[in-house]
Order: C-alpha cells, then structure tokens, then sequence
C-alpha cells in the first residue's frame, strides 16, 4: 500500500477539483505526486499499477453520483458504477505504460510527452458509443474564466493539456532538484509558467470584449422540479403538465419570444396525447410565443426518439430534433439479446430508443437559428461545434438530472454549457426538469441560473447578432 500512496493522494486530489467539492486550484499540483511516482517506477508495467490505482481512486469519487440511480435500478446501477470505473481506470493504466515507455525510449520529448499523451487519452475516452468526458481536467477550470478562453481555440483538452504540462514540469523539477542541479528542468517550468501566464492574460483581454447584439431575445425556461418517482409515473402526467402549463402562463405577462421545457416533460408521447397537446397548442396562441418542449416521438416508421419540437405562436410544430448520441444502458440496451433477461427485471428496457439521424435538424425560432442537444449531448465537444456549423446562433440543452438528486451530477452536467459556449462563441441556454437551468453567454460568464430542486420559471433576455 505504500508503494501506491503517491498515486492515491492524486487520484483524492484531482477529485477535489471538481464539483462539489470545487477546490479548482488543486488541478494545477494534483498530478505532481503521480508524476514524481511514474518517474521512479522500474518500468511501464509497473508504471501501469500506478496509473490503475489513480484511476479508480479518482473515478471512484468522481463518478459516485452513478450510485443515485440505485433507488430505480437496484444493485445493477451499482454493478455499472464498479465496471465503469474499472473501465475509465485501464485507461489510465494504459497512460502511464506509454508515458514510461516514451520517457524512456524519447528523453528530449519528456517536457510535452506529458500533456500530449494525456490530453489525447482524454479525448480517446470520449470516442465511441460508450464513450463519456467525464473526469476530462479541463472542465475543472470551469470557474476560472480566463484561462478558460482558450477553449475558443483548443476546446476543453486545451485546458487539459496546460493543467499536465504544469504538473509534469513541477514533478521533473522536484524529482531532478533532490540529485543534481536542474538548469533544463527550471528553463522548462519557466516556460510552462510564461505559457499559462500568456494564456490567462489573452483571457483577461477576451472578457473585456462587448458581446455583439443587434437586438434581443426574451427567452423563458421552465424549470417544474419534478421528482423522478412521479415522471416515470404516467398518472401524474396531468399534475406535471398543469405545473409547466401554470408557470408558463406566469411568465406570459413578460412577452417572452421563445419558451423553453425541459425532457420529456410528461411520460407520453404528448403530441399524439389528444388531452394534453390540445392544451399545447392552445398555451402557444395565448403566450403569442415560441414553445420548444422536450418529448419522446413516435414516427410513422416506427421508430421512436426522444426528441425536442418547436411549436410556433400560432400552434402548429415547425420543426423536430431527434437525440442523436442516446445513452447505453439507460435509453438503449446494448447486446440486447444478451443481457436483456438480465436486465428486465429492472423494468427499464422493454423498448429502446432509436438513434436520431447523421444530421441534425436546426429548430428555427423568430428567426434565430437554435442548435438543439438533449441530456448528456452537451458533455460532448463535437455535437456542438456540429451545430454552430450548421448555422446556428444559440445552442440549448434540456435534461432531466432529477435522476441524480443534489449530486455533483447536475453541477458537472452545467459547468458544460461553460465549454460549450466559449469553444463556439454562442449563447449557451440549459433548461432542466430539475438540476441547473440556465444562460451562459459566449464567454462562460453565467448570466442568469436557477438551483437544483427549485421550482421556477427563468425569464431573461439574450443579445443576439
């Protein structure tokens, strides 16, 4: 055990840096006693033991809130946290092999050795349908503004990539200084030291730019707080929509252009719900608004999404986005032939979700080009920046994280949207059933939030080129 005490206290010290617990400066000497660690290792194999014990030290208590899911799933959402843990933890492992591999074999590349290799297994986690950015270092720094900018330019890994540059300069400055004089390494920290300074300087100087706006847009989120236990019970289906309905009519007095539901508001399919999207429509006239409401879709084909739809002022539905990266394991079952008489009994798999299609569907909204995500789409980087390809000029997540109560879950989940709004210089809305709704403008600042397990509805305006 105490050859892998070093490891641990980086693996407890990282986790530190994330929500809740929010101790961000941590990031920047988190990594050292890792890195001071690899560096006296024998060899790569032995580097790999290491890197395992980081990892399922830091993805154990980063990845905790999975346990939430218990009270729906019991014992297999526990079974999923031990094998997703394991799994992002062999990551690591693998990392620190390669990394003792190539400062062995490649000594003149050890100053970037570090971050390169780490920021590109980051960015390798996330690939795939099982992939997920959680633990990425960079969302961290979410809090620190400036250094954040660079994110316009490098997206999160960047971030990434400063954070284990300064860890692994502090640790080969550390390591060398208790042999031998270390001119190299402290020409090194000095460098990596001038880096993060010019970079938090040129976001400093990036804050200070006016956000262009040419008019504004009076946008209404819609948080109901509706507790898990009743959204996956269809008798409240009423009870959940008179609550969004009676908010929404609240906010009606302010003239807001565009109105905004979290997921799957109500457990139906509520544009074929003759009772309900009646109701819809007839709330769409009154408020002379846009409606963008979260709803699983039933199309002719029968495929079913889980989808977004815009519903215009005078009550017709002008458009539809479809979810295209669901989630494994909880909107679809992977081997499904396997492991469905395992998993049935939990109740939750007696029908998938189907994948939205390649190219998703703009929502257009008084004329503003909306980039739709929904749930976890907005941890990912490329979904985004596919969106602001397309043209559009406001990206918006819904979510529902009532699933994961006042975890760290909805705090991460929301310290995206920071990401998503600076690596595309777009306003970034959120709205959630519960968690964190909000509005963040192109440069991370977050203009307007609710708190988790809050009722309310959310009215501001966003200045718009």
């Amino acid at each position: 055990m105490k050859k892998l005490f070093l490891p641990i206290l980086s693996g407890l010290l990282a986790a530190l840096c994330f929500p809740k617990f929010g101790f961000f400066p941590l990031a920047w000497i988190a990594l050292v006693p890792l890195f001071i660690d690899l560096k006296e290792r024998e060899g790569p194999k032995d580097a790999a033991g290491a890197g395992l014990a980081f990892g399922l030290v830091f993805f154990g208590v980063n990845l905790f809130w999975i346990n939430t899911l218990n009270h729906f799933a019991p014992g297999f959402a526990a079974l999923g946290y031990i094998v997703l843990i394991a799994g992002e933890a062999l990551f690591v492992a693998v990392l620190c092999y390669v990394l003792k591999f190539l400062s062995r074999s490649f000594p003149p590349l050890n100053p970037l050795t570090y971050p390169v290799a780490w920021t590109f297994f980051e960015w390798l986690r996330t690939a795939g349908p099982f992939g997920i950015t959680a633990g990425e270092l960079g969302y961290s720094q979410a809090p620190f503004l400036p250094l954040v900018q660079i994110a316009s330019f490098s997206r999160v890994f960047g971030v990434s990539f400063l954070i284990v540059m300064m860890n692994a300069a502090l640790a080969d400055s550390f390591v060398v200084f208790q042999k031998k004089p270390a001119g190299r390494q402290l020409l090194v920290l000095s460098m990596s030291c001038l880096l993060l300074l010019s970079a938090g300087l040129w976001g400093v100087e990036q804050l200070t730019a006016p956000v262009k706006s040419d008019h504004t847009l009076k946008i209404a989120v819609i948080q109901g707080n509706i507790p898990q236990d009743e959204k996956l019970d269809a008798r409240f289906n009423n009870e959940i929509f008179s609550i969004h309905e009676t908010l929404t009519r609240g906010v009606t007095q302010e003239h807001p252009d565009l109105i905004i539901w979290p997921e799957s508001v109500v457990l139906s399919y509520l544009v074929d719900n003759r009772d309900l999207f009646p109701r819809v429509r007839q709330l769409a006239r009154d408020s002379r608004a846009y409606l963008l409401i979260g709803t699983p879709f039933y199309t002719d084909t029968s495929n079913i999404y889980n989808s977004l739809i815009c519903v215009s002022p005078t009550g017709e539905i002008t458009g539809r986005y479809d979810k295209q990266r669901i989630v494994p394991f909880g909107e679809y079952l992977p081997f499904r032939p396997l492991l469905l008489p395992i998993l049935q009994l939990t109740g939750f798999f007696r029908q998938d979700f189907d994948f939205g299609p390649a190219k998703a569907e703009l929502l257009e909204a008084k004329g503003l080009k909306i980039g739709g995500m929904i749930c976890f789409e907005s941890t990912f980087a490329d979904l985004a920046a596919e969106r602001k390809k397309q043209g559009a000029r406001m990206l918006l997540t819904i979510t529902n994280d009532a699933w994961f109560g006042n975890s760290s879950a909805p705090y991460d989940h929301f310290d995206c949207g920071v990401f998503r709004a600076v690596e595309n210089r777009e306003w970034f809305v959120q709205c959630a059933n519960t968690g964190i709704s909000g509005v963040i403008d192109p440069y991370g600042r977050v203009v307007a939030r609710t708190g988790v397990s809050q009722r309310r509805a959310l009215t501001f305006e966003v200045p718009l080129p």
